[in-house]
């Protein structure tokens, strides 16, 4: 993750007032009050006490108005998290004028209602004060709307002043990211579709790689007698587990049917889903390609699987395409390079269409949110010869 960024907040409040606090009605109430009482009694002392309530309400409102003024809000956060899990926040309250301010305190939409934001009794005059603190965002996007408020009950609470500022926060945050299920073995061509528990936990296939103790689930035959004999233990044989050269990942909003369209949250869940499955080409190491219905179906290829970032920024800022026409994904799905392991992932359940899909050369695994299924090419007989 890239180092933090600043961003501060427009330099003039969208809006400033000034109001009276519970404390200060209480003490204009008892003020008028006073000065009343003391004319129809008539007590010049009362008077004159009230009247000093008054003055001192009158004294308090510049002070409250301009204890607000010369402050600045600046955030620090990484420019890039994923929805729903806590990233490194940092507010900063600056003051640019040449006199300090008391007692104020901010809070920003951005901290969320747990944290809410920072107070600052005192803020020297060109000093700053600061507070980190975990935070979360949950609608992804490359931009968010924000608000901060900053507000201060000095001096003596008796007014209550409020700056509110609107901007927003260039941060991108990626879809939450959930993993297709089944997606624990990278060569398994049907994922945990196989008949076989085993199979699901063990491959057996590939390069001859040394031996290891044997471990429960392992097969009988791969027992190495001699090595077991030297050892004093149960020995077995070890293979290296080939993995796909890359995977070729498709997403589509095709929808057959236009009568029952997919709703937002379905886009929203499925993106999840594919977000889940980029992240786990970068776990296993395996490149990839990213071609979507959302992307105006360009490809993007990601050799390295540690550099996600341009996939996961595409899922950010996605925004559902739907369409009745199968013509790009086909056209799509006949570049697909050899020895790809191929994915089609869509928020329409994969019942309504997989139909669409012709007798390709490979095998195709389609997962939508509810459903996985996996398509592999017609067996062709060859004709006998008389």
């Amino acid at each position: 993750m890239s180092p933090s960024s600043l961003n501060p907040p427009p330099a003039s409040p969208s809006s400033t007032r000034t109001r009276l606090s519970p404390r200060g009605w209480g003490l204009l109430l008892i003020s008028l009050g006073a000065v009343l009482l003391g004319a129809l009694l008539p007590e010049p002392a009362t008077v004159q006490l009230g009247l000093l309530g008054l003055a001192l309400l009158l004294i308090a409102w510049p002070l409250a108005a301009r204890n607000l003024s010369g402050l600045r809000v600046a955030r620090s956060y990484p420019p890039a998290a994923f929805a729903g899990q806590l990233f490194p926040f940092s507010l900063e309250l600056h003051q640019d004028a040449a006199r300090p301010s008391f007692a104020v305190e901010v809070e920003d939409s951005i901290a969320g209602p747990s944290e809410r934001g920072l107070d600052a009794p005192l803020i020297p005059a060109g000093g700053r004060v600061s507070r980190s603190f975990d935070t979360r965002l949950l609608r992804r996007g490359p931009r968010h709307r924000a608000h901060i408020t900053l507000s201060s009950s000095f001096p003596l609470g008796l007014w209550r002043a409020q700056h509110s500022f609107r901007d927003s926060l260039p941060m991108t945050i990626y879809p939450r990211p959930v993993p297709p299920r089944a997606l624990l073995d990278a060569q398994d061509a049907a994922l945990l579709d196989a008949e076989e528990a085993e199979s699901s936990r063990r491959d057996w296939t590939g390069d001859f790689h040394g031996i290891r103790a044997f471990q429960p689930g392992d097969r009988l035959k791969l027992i190495h007698w001699p090595a077991t004999a030297r050892a004093g233990r149960i020995m077995v044989r070890q293979f290296d587990r080939p993995l796909p050269e890359k995977y070729a990942i498709f997403f589509h909003s095709i929808r057959p049917e236009p009568a029952t369209l997919a709703g937002p949250d379905a886009f929203e869940s499925a993106l999840e889903l594919l977000c889940g499955l980029l992240l786990h080409c970068q776990d296993h190491h395996i490149p990839l390609s990213l071609t979507a219905s959302f992307d105006h179906w360009r490809t993007l290829h990601v050799p390295h699987s540690a550099d996600l970032d341009p996939a996961l920024s595409r899922l950010a800022s996605a925004r559902r395409q739907p369409s009745q026409d199968p013509a790009p994904l086909l056209r799509a799905l006949a570049s697909v390079e050899p020895g790809s392991r191929v994915f089609l992932l869509s928020e329409v359940p994969v019942r309504e269409w997989e139909h669409l899909l012709p007798d390709l050369p490979f095998a195709v695994t389609c997962l939508s949110l509810s459903e996985l299924r996996v398509k592999r090419p017609a067996l062709r007989l060859a004709s006998a010869t008389p």
